[in-house]
């Protein structure tokens, strides 16, 4: 029992609770009531010098609750308590938190828990008296207490029968309160009405409370009173005067209204009026059909409605608010659905039917007449008919349909369609009917994938390698896999699908097969992602003088747009390009001595290459032309609009080239499953020209073919044509005498027409009027041919320059003159 006491009293200590049982023990209370023992005290108490402490497994967890410890701390178990030591005990006290002030603290200063209006109705005016419940839990402090909304006129006021303090703030006749406890506040107040003339009603704002009770007594009998605020209204009549009761719901205001009972007469049948919206889409194989039935039930209530159905209609389902379990059923040969409501129905419904019609064999003649609402007073409806299909629709027969425009449907037929209409009717009363023809044809296949862009880059060796890698950026929606027509001699290194190695395979034809995955969707958009395969083949080696070329292995989808990048070895010239795609402005034509070589730094390109990601915003233009050997980098095509982006994705798939032959290279090792990288280091120096070309098909040739020869071979071959016309010239040198002398005639007859006729052309020369004359000239010769108009417009800028330049010499002229008067001047005196 000893041991029991000193667990129950560390507990309570613990969690902070008073100790009436040491209520005498020397310490201190704060004002809140929480027992402050000294530690020294607090000690003896439990005996915490002892080696153990031994309490209750309850008492333990709770412990360890204050500390806000996720997992107990070791301890022994000894005849169902827990045993700790000294230290454990006093690492999980170390530990405990101290309960926060404002958990224990009021919530608020005063509730007021009840409100009670009692109200008695007289000829012009209606008293109230309003009782409230209040509970002070503030103390020594004045608490004011909103009870009755300004707009209201009081009449007195109390608490607990005496005479209460009443100010007026914030809307409110206001309560002052100065200590905790429980009062009574009664209200006395009165609003006009009127027995005799309406308005029938009572408006009275209140304060939020959560009980509110009213009990109204009215001078009236056979009465119906209304609260819109009360769930449950109760009514008495007390011989000529009506009682009322109803609890009030949680508000700031609540109205009464009464009027007089009407007598009952005889329950009227109920009145349907229906519109209904159907929208028909035209499917394979069927036409669906969308339907609301929009039901306006008058008089009484309706348990269930019938609708007349075709026979060729199937009901799929029958959904709507408070809809039970519909049926179909066949009466007289003719075929209904049963609707029931899980309540009775008034006023608006909206049933919603899909039902379907198959189509014929043939198509043709697919009639649809209709749902019929049973026992509807008047009926009328919209059809409108939309296609989801690559089938033609034409309307073979219609009877007792208007046609509308089918962008003046009403909206519940139009919003139920992504797509645009093809075709409204409107029509007034049963019996219709519409003979829809559905002409199907032959479907066009789209493609289920496609290459958006491919970037090539070829290497060739000057011992006669060739090492292609392809990128191609696909968008697959369906696609398994992308087929490669390669050639039958090449050895494929490497094949990744979206940055990661794939195991492709080989069909019959030879065809590298690749699989591919669907591309993630952004909205409606496919995204791209790259596939990759680098082969190489083997050729000669190259000569002195010779041709060399390459195809591309062609694909089994639409490529939009194609950029091939051709590292050539240096010390070669180039003459002369052919190729099936656009080539490139700075390698066009023929180059019989030497044509432009862009030739790169491969110590830049390979700094360039070992980033892991190369950014477009990062290839300055100074770097690149570093790269190009000072050339420039980008590609000028004739034909074909490249935008900058295309190119720079080009150029760094060039830079990558190196780095992905050396870093990334796969190879497939015989007789073994899967891939195994290996490194390979393929030099990739040479010089670069760039092909391009838009919308390829799977059966266009994708090749190119170069004229080649060493560089001194040209060299000597331009010295040798140079020593060779000068040659022919020396031989030739009589034929050009009488060319010569004709030359030297006529630029004598010139200059001796310049000699006599100088004055005359030095006062045009001089004339302020003849850059105008020369300027109109000008642009009236270019109307009549281009090379006069050339002319004159050089001679306007030679006499333009002119006048500006005497102009200025008479400026100087002047300024020197005048310096020179004013320096006599000063000389003089």
């Amino acid at each position: 029992m000893k041991t029991l006491s000193k667990v129950v009293l560390a507990l309570i200590l613990t969690i902070g609770l008073a100790l009436p049982a040491i209520a005498d023990t020397p310490g201190d209370t704060d004002k809140n009531g929480a027992l402050t023992v000294p530690w020294d005290e607090f000690k003896i108490l439990l005996d915490l010098d002892a080696d153990k402490i031994i309490m209750s497994v309850e008492t333990f967890h709770k412990l360890l609750a204050q500390t806000g410890l996720k997992y107990p701390p070791t301890h022994l178990i000894r005849e169902g308590n827990v045993v700790l030591t000294r230290a454990q005990f006093e690492s999980i006290v170390s530990q405990m938190k101290a309960p926060v002030d404002g958990a224990t603290g009021r919530p608020v200063d005063y509730l007021i828990t009840k409100a009670t209006y009692d109200g008695k109705m007289n000829t012009f005016s209606t008293s109230f008296t309003g009782t409230f419940k209040i509970h002070v839990l503030k103390d020594d402090a004045y608490v004011k207490i909103p009870v009755i909304p300004m707009a209201i006129p009081l009449e007195d006021i109390t608490v607990d029968g005496k005479p209460a303090l009443v100010i007026s703030e914030g809307g409110y006749h206001t309560i002052v309160l100065s200590k905790a406890g429980q009062y009574t506040v009664e209200t006395s107040f009165s609003l006009a009405s009127s027995l005799d003339k309406g308005p029938n009603k009572i408006d009275l704002a209140i304060a939020q409370t959560p009980i509110t009770l009213l009990t109204l007594e009215l001078p009236l009998k056979d009465i119906d009173v209304e609260i819109p605020q009360a769930q449950q209204v109760l009514t008495k009549p007390v011989g000529n005067k009506t009682v009322v009761k109803a609890a009030i719901a949680t508000g700031n205001n609540f109205s009464i209204r009464w009027r007089k009972k009407v007598e009952q007469i005889e329950k009227i049948p109920a009145k349907l009026h229906a519109d209904l919206y159907h929208l028909l889409s035209i499917e394979d194989g069927a036409i669906v059909i969308n339907t609301d039935v929009s039901l306006n039930i008058l008089h009484s209530e309706i348990d269930a409605v019938r609708l007349l159905i075709p026979d060729n209609l199937n009901v799929l389902a029958v959904s709507g608010e408070g809809i039970g379990e519909w049926q179909e059923l066949t009466q007289d040969k003719r075929k209904y659905i049963l609707v029931p409501f899980t309540y009775g129905k008034k006023g608006s419904a909206t049933i919603r039917i899909t039902s379907e019609i198959p189509a014929t064999e043939t198509g043709m003649a697919n009639a649809f007449s209709g749902i019929r609402v049973d026992a509807a007073v008047r009926e009328t409806g919209y059809i409108g008919v939309v296609l989801n299909t690559s089938a033609e629709v034409t309307v073979a027969d219609s009877d007792g349909l208007e046609i509308v425009a089918a962008q003046k449907l009403p909206r519940q037929i139009v919003s139920k369609s992504p797509k645009p209409l093809t075709m409204g009717f409107k029509y007034l009363k049963h019996p219709y009917s519409l003979v829809l023809d559905v002409k199907k044809h032959d479907k066009v296949a789209v493609p289920v994938a496609t290459i958006n862009s491919a970037n090539v880059v070829t290497l060739f060796t000057e011992d006669g390698k060739i090492v292609h890698r392809l990128v191609y950026q696909v968008k697959n929606s369906a696609k398994q896999f992308l087929q490669i027509r390669m050639p039958s001699e090449a050895d494929v290194w490497s094949v990744l699908v979206d940055n990661q190695p794939v195991e492709s395979s080989v069909n019959d034809k030879g065809e590298l097969l690749v699989p591919l995955i669907r591309s993630r969707q952004n909205g409606n958009n496919l995204q791209t992602f790259p596939v990759e395969v680098i082969y190489a083949v083997v050729q000669e080696k190259f000569d002195w003088l010779g041709s060399r070329g390459s195809t591309l292995p062609a694909v089994d989808l639409m490529i939009s747009q194609i950029m091939w990048s051709v590292y050539l070895p240096n010390d070669y010239t180039y003459h002369h390009f052919s190729s099936s795609l656009e080539i490139e402005q700075m390698a066009r034509g023929v180059n019989i001595f030497a044509g432009a070589k862009r030739q790169y730094n491969e110590q830049m390109m390979r700094e360039l290459a070992r980033s892991d990601a190369i950014e477009l915003d990062a290839l300055a233009p100074d770097k690149l032309k570093g790269v190009y050997g000072d050339e420039e980098y980008e590609s000028r095509f004739r034909n074909i609009p490249m935008p900058a982006e295309s190119q720079k994705a080009q150029i760094i798939r060039e830079i990558e080239f190196g780095g992905t032959i050396s870093k990334e290279a796969i190879s497939t090792v015989p007789n073994s499953l899967g891939v195994l990288p290996i490194q390979i280091q393929v030099p990739t120096s040479g010089q670069v020209y760039r092909f391009a070309r838009t919308i390829i098909n799977s059966d266009d040739p994708l090749t190119f073919e170069v004229t080649y020869s060493r560089d001194w071979a040209a060299g000597m071959l331009k010295w040798v044509l140079i020593v060779l016309g000068l040659v022919i010239v020396w031989l030739s040198r009589r034929k050009f005498q009488k060319p010569w002398r004709w030359l030297k005639e006529s630029i004598k007859t010139t200059v001796e027409i310049i000699r006599k006729n100088r004055a005359a052309i030095e006062r045009a020369a001089k004339s302020t009027m003849t850059p105008f004359v020369l300027f109109g000239l000008a642009v009236v010769s270019m109307t009549v041919s281009v090379t006069p108009a050339l002319v004159f417009f050089l001679l306007f800028w030679m006499s333009a320059a002119y006048h500006v330049m005497n102009f200025r010499k008479r400026k100087l002229a002047e300024r020197a003159k005048l310096r020179a008067g004013r320096a006599q001047e000063a000389t003089d005196k």
